[in-house]
């Protein structure tokens, strides 16, 4: 009875805007007394987490040290409590000893508004967990080996492009730059490109569907403005976050692809084949258990390639970037990667191989260190998912409570990395690195829900690094910036003015 008054008095429209104002207030008092009931540590109001004036890692950054020295605290990101956590023992238990109460990442989607969405990224509970079991094949070494030629060729063309640019100049925006070469290598490892067509052509279809994801706007702060309300806004308005043509550029390049190679009977060992065989064998199963839910469909798949193009390739190009950025201010750092390289290529044969790249540890240290200080996921997100006694403290972490994890802080805590802001490969070394605590460094989360795609993105990464560092210098120029500054935008840290270093060719190589 009085659900039908309320929905009749909604229905009017002149009572309807005294309703809603009433239930937001009701909503905003009841989320900004969360914390004070709570008995933690917390900061009061939602300062700096509404309009970010600056990058949210560095707006996290800010409230990881105001609620120093406690292990956790808690903070409002628009209306919405988050408890953050601080001490890198308690994370390192929540993310993998006492995973079972953190399992979901808690990131609102709307399948049928965004379909890329349905990726491995956002989904959770046990379809999350079937998806990950199935998935777990795809970057297993034997397969980043096979497709490691492929990654090769990028790193030729690459050098043919850098080449080409210093006929006429030189200097130019590596962070570009590197967009395009990763952008390649995902379209060659992931879809079996043949050719490396975004460093030959920036206008090609794949970067510009990047382009339109990466936006720098303040779209996205909006939707969060909206969703922090509590009402369905996003949804009753239709606010993709995901532009349309990019929905149907991977659900008609899928459907596109499927039909080929049916017809086709010529091998694939790509990523897109691997995900398109667990399709078929699902199809098959179908048959005997029609019962069971399908989770490789088609739009699970565009929704993978989704993910690879966009979170893979902008990780992984943004990496890149910030290493030959400080590679160029640290040229003894870069003569050293110099070094251990012609020294590897040396021991076999001259010609750099998979087996080369498995050989250069202090490679992997100035990859390691460039993830450390420039972490392109600043955080992580999790939500509770059932109540979970937070360890050393009398305080229960109440199921729906959702969690943050600051790494770019972490990062940057003179008790974890002392000097956090000088560019050390060496605290990475095989005899330094014990002195990092277990859950302070997290540049690709940890505990089941790590990101699956490390080792391809490591090889990549080191591919691309050893290929740069022997046939080029790299120097900063009037217009690199220093020190770097992230757009304020953006989900991923990315450079506010780009990365813009002047190159010049070895000559002895």
């Amino acid at each position: 009875m009085i659900l039908k008054i309320l929905l009749e008095l909604i229905s009017n429209a002149v009572y309807a805007p005294v309703l809603v104002s009433a239930y937001l207030l009701y909503n905003y008092w009841r989320n900004y007394t969360f914390w004070s009931k709570s008995g933690l540590p917390y900061i009061p109001f939602p300062r700096d987490s509404v309009i970010y004036p600056v990058h949210k890692a560095v707006t996290f950054k800010r409230f990881y040290d105001e609620l120093a020295p406690h292990p956790v605290g808690g903070f409002y990101k628009m209306s919405t409590p988050y408890l953050m956590i601080r001490d890198p023992e308690i994370i390192r238990r929540i993310l993998v000893k006492d995973f079972a109460h953190f399992v979901d990442r808690g990131i609102r989607i709307h399948e049928d508004l965004d379909p890329l969405n349905r990726n491995i990224f956002n989904l959770e509970g046990e379809r999350w967990k079937v998806i990950r079991h199935k998935l777990s094949p795809l970057f297993a070494p034997g397969k980043i080996k096979s497709l490691w030629p492929r990654m090769k060729q990028c790193a030729g063309a690459l050098e043919k492009y850098l080449d080409h640019t210093l006929e006429t100049r030189n200097e130019c925006d590596l962070k570009e730059v590197m967009s395009r070469f990763t952008l390649d290598v995902i379209a060659t490892c992931s879809f079996g490109f043949k050719k490396c067509e975004a460093l030959e052509n920036d206008k090609n279809e794949l970067s510009r569907v990047v382009n339109s994801v990466m936006r720098d706007s303040n779209y996205f702060a909006m939707r969060s403005f909206l969703r922090s309300t509590g009402l369905p806004l996003v949804r009753w308005l239709g606010l993709k976050r995901i532009p349309a043509f990019v929905d149907d550029f991977f659900l008609c390049f899928v459907d596109a692809t499927l039909k080929s190679r049916a017809a086709d009977p010529s091998p694939h060992d790509d990523i897109l084949q691997y995900l398109i065989d667990l399709h078929r064998e699902e199809l098959e199963g179908s048959r005997t258990h029609p019962e069971a839910e399908p989770l490789v469909t088609d739009t699970f798949i565009a929704a993978m390639g989704f993910l690879l193009t966009v979170n893979a390739s902008e990780t992984t190009s943004g990496t890149l970037a910030y290493c030959l950025y400080e590679l160029a201010l640290s040229p003894d750092i870069a003569q050293k990667c110099r070094e251990e390289v012609k020294s590897v290529l040396s021991r076999h044969g001259g010609d750099l191989s998979f087996d080369c790249i498995k050989d250069m540890p202090y490679l992997q240290c100035v990859i390691d260190e460039t993830q450390r200080k420039y972490p392109v996921f600043g955080w992580l997100d999790r939500i509770c998912t059932k109540d979970y006694e937070m360890p050393g403290t009398r305080y229960t972490v109440e199921k729906g409570t959702r969690v943050l994890i600051p790494v770019h802080a972490l990062h940057h805590d003179p008790l974890h990395f002392p000097n956090p802001d000088k560019f050390d490969p060496d605290r990475f070394s095989a005899d330094n690195k014990h002195n990092i605590p277990r859950g302070s460094y997290l540049p690709f989360g940890d505990g089941p829900r790590m990101c699956a795609g490390v080792r391809f993105a490591q090889t990549a990464m080191k591919t691309a690094v050893a290929f740069l560092v022997t046939n080029y210098d790299f120097e900063p120029t009037i217009d690199t910036d220093i020190p770097l500054t992230f757009k304020r935008s953006m989900l991923f840290s990315v450079p506010q003015k780009g990365i813009w270093l002047r190159l010049r060719r070895r000559s002895e190589v």
